[in-house]
C-alpha cells in the first residue's frame, strides 16, 4: 500500500517551518537551501537577489543585523502540476533605527517548483 502524497498546503506549511527554523538558527547556508538553485528573492528594498550564493548572502546580512523570531502565517497554497503558490502573513523582531526593540511584519508570496526528487523548493519569494 503506497501513502498518500501530502496536499500542498501541509507541503508549503512544511516548508514554511523549515524556512523559519533556518532562519531563527541564524543558518544562512540552510536557508538558501531551500530555494531552486536559480531562486530569485524579492524583498522590499527592490533589489533582485538571484542564485543560492546570494540568496545566503542576503539572509546573512538580515541575521547580522539582528533580525529574529521570524514566523509565517498560512493563508493560502494552491498547486497546478510542478509549480505552487502560497500567501501567507510574516513577522520578525528586530531593532528599530533609535535601537528600541519593534516588530516587523507583512504579507508574503512565495513560488515553489517540485524538484525532480519529489521535494519542493522556493523559486520565488517576496514581501512586503
Amino acid at each position: 500500500m503506497t501513502m498518500p502524497e501530502p496536499n500542498i498546503r501541509e507541503i508549503v506549511k512544511d516548508a514554511n517551518d523549515r524556512w523559519n527554523a533556518a532562519f531563527n538558527s541564524k543558518d544562512s547556508a540552510s536557508i538558501a537551501a531551500l530555494y531552486t538553485e536559480d531562486g530569485t528573492v524579492l524583498p522590499h528594498t527592490h533589489a533582485i537577489v538571484k542564485g543560492r550564493t546570494a540568496i545566503a548572502d542576503f539572509w546573512a546580512g538580515m541575521i547580522s543585523a539582528g533580525i529574529k523570531g521570524h514566523g509565517i502565517e498560512l493563508l493560502d497554497a494552491q498547486d497546478a502540476g510542478d509549480i505552487a503558490y502560497s500567501s501567507g502573513k510574516w513577522w520578525a523582531s528586530g531593532l528599530g533605527e533609535d535601537g528600541k526593540a519593534m516588530r516587523y511584519e507583512g504579507t508574503v508570496v512565495t513560488i515553489l517548483r517540485k524538484q525532480s526528487d519529489g521535494s519542493w523548493k522556493t523559486c520565488l519569494h517576496t514581501w512586503n
